[in-house]
């Protein structure tokens, strides 16, 4: 599974839609610069698995256009299922 915030996936042509996928997550951020990052990390991961795990449900083959945003103390993510050619 290709995740991209991208809107294409290199020389590979879009075949179909599939539609929009996307998580949230609570982040548990310790103090400091180090924990926040650590933090933020832990929690684009976790997005990062939910999302092709629901890309994978669709039947796509990669999820484009990533976008991983903070909104007060959770990580917001979407992006768009696609299947490839």
């Amino acid at each position: 599974m290709i995740i991209t915030t991208s809107q294409t996936v290199g020389d590979r042509q879009i075949k179909e839609y599939l539609g929009i996928v996307s998580a949230a997550q609570v982040m548990v951020l310790a103090a400091g610069n180090k924990g926040v990052q650590r933090g933020w990390q832990t929690g684009v991961d976790a997005m990062v698995e939910a999302l092709k795990q629901q890309a994978t449900n669709l039947g796509a083959d990669a999820v484009i256009a990533a976008r991983f945003e903070p909104f007060g103390s959770n990580i917001c993510a979407t992006g768009t299922a696609v299947r490839l050619a």
